[in-house]
């Protein structure tokens, strides 16, 4: 019998299964989190280097409060919390919650997914910080980004969304190719103000030719 696969909870023959409970309960490091530390990931330091940035630069808006969904471990919304940072990591898998918490006893965190309707008004983020979660949320994107647009003018002050998200070459990629396949494609689906954007072009035995995509924008368009 083949030994179960931490990927195969998550996407599977170019299905999404979305099982995040039983992944977490599973698994006692999937994609490597602890091993890796997420701030060892050039992208992740990228995301924390532009919130000290963006909060520097608006101090009349007092950019303070993040909120990182999908958290996992939470490594960086701690990090953002060392750094001074009303932080929040929310992740869909109690299970992943209760192990951030765990690791990371200092800093909150939250058992919420993407579409539930309270969490801009209550959390009411300055910056929001999607890392590696988009291809497990795309059927809840649209709704999301409009939320979002909704929450920056309710608020009647930017808004800023920091976006991390692996691409993966022609052939390998299953899932997702309806909505987007590489950075261009990314940034024409969210249709944002990019204040920056770019890749990481990494090495990688398991995934060859996948580039990390991100993107730092303001919501709303000025």
């Amino acid at each position: 019998m083949p030994e179960d696969r931490y990927q195969d909870y998550v996407i599977k023959d170019g299905r999404l299964v979305g099982d995040f409970e039983s992944l977490y309960d599973k698994f006692e490091d999937p994609w490597h989190q602890s091993r890796v530390d997420h701030l060892h990931d050039s992208r992740r330091s990228i995301a924390l280097a532009q919130c000290i940035h963006l909060r520097g630069t608006n101090p009349m808006d007092q950019v303070n409060r993040v909120v990182e969904i999908g958290c996992g471990f939470g490594h960086l919304t701690d990090s953002l919390r060392q750094q001074g940072f009303s932080a929040v990591g929310i992740d869909v898998a109690e299970t992943a919650v209760a192990k951030a918490r765990e690791r990371n006893p200092s800093s909150v965190f939250l058992a919420a997914s993407i579409d539930s309707p309270p969490l801009l008004a209550s959390l009411d983020p300055d910056i929001v910080i999607m890392a590696e979660v988009t291809w497990y949320v795309l059927d809840h994107l649209s709704d999301f980004l409009k939320r979002l647009r909704e929450h920056a003018l309710r608020r009647q002050r930017p808004t800023y969304l920091i976006h991390l998200l692996t691409t993966y070459p022609p052939g390998v990629q299953q899932y997702g190719r309806d909505y987007f396949t590489d950075l261009d494609g990314i940034l024409n689906f969210f249709d944002l103000d990019y204040l920056e954007s770019g890749f990481v072009q990494v090495k990688r035995e398991d995934d060859p030719g996948s580039q990390g995509t991100y993107f730092v924008a303001r919501i709303p368009k000025e």
